[in-house]
């Protein structure tokens, strides 16, 4: 059970995670060994999964954004168990999501260009025999972009 506290801590970590224990403290109205008791139960309690750095793929060369919708031939289990282990192992694959309605997936791609992404479809979707049609939709312009989970305090 999440009291307030643990609430506003989570907050705070979705927001910047690199804060030290003494400023979540100050923030929260505990002492350091508190939140740094509280914050080792929300890990081993799987409320706090990773701690990541959130880089810029533009200094990396990756300004292509693309949101693909992919429709399988047949929605069988182990297609769709190999669609999705193929797409996990596709490093210009940032989230791959099985949905209901009429695509099977949904994929955000990050690449480099337009060349990037031919040779990506290429090889993950026109040369896969389960893929029965792909749409592409380029991202214009990326007006959110939040990792943050919302939270209902107490």
């Amino acid at each position: 059970m999440l009291d307030s506290y643990d609430h506003k801590l989570l907050q705070l970590l979705q927001d910047d995670a690199r804060q030290t224990h003494d400023a979540l403290a100050e923030a929260v109205s505990l002492s350091p060994t508190a939140v740094t008791r509280r914050l080792k139960r929300l890990r081993s309690e799987g409320y706090i999964r990773r701690e990541v750095a959130l880089v810029d793929p533009a200094l990396f060369g990756r300004t292509l954004r693309l949101v693909v919708n992919v429709m399988m031939q047949r929605a069988q289990a182990p297609v769709v168990d190999a669609f999705r282990a193929a797409m996990n192992a596709a490093p210009e694959v940032m989230e791959c999501y099985n949905v209901t309605g009429r695509p099977d997936f949904v994929l955000m791609v990050l690449v480099r260009d337009m060349s990037d992404y031919e040779r990506f479809a290429r090889s993950h979707l026109m040369n896969n025999p389960h893929v029965r049609e792909f749409e592409s939709l380029v991202v214009i312009n990326t007006s959110k972009y939040c990792t943050a989970v919302p939270q209902d305090a107490p």
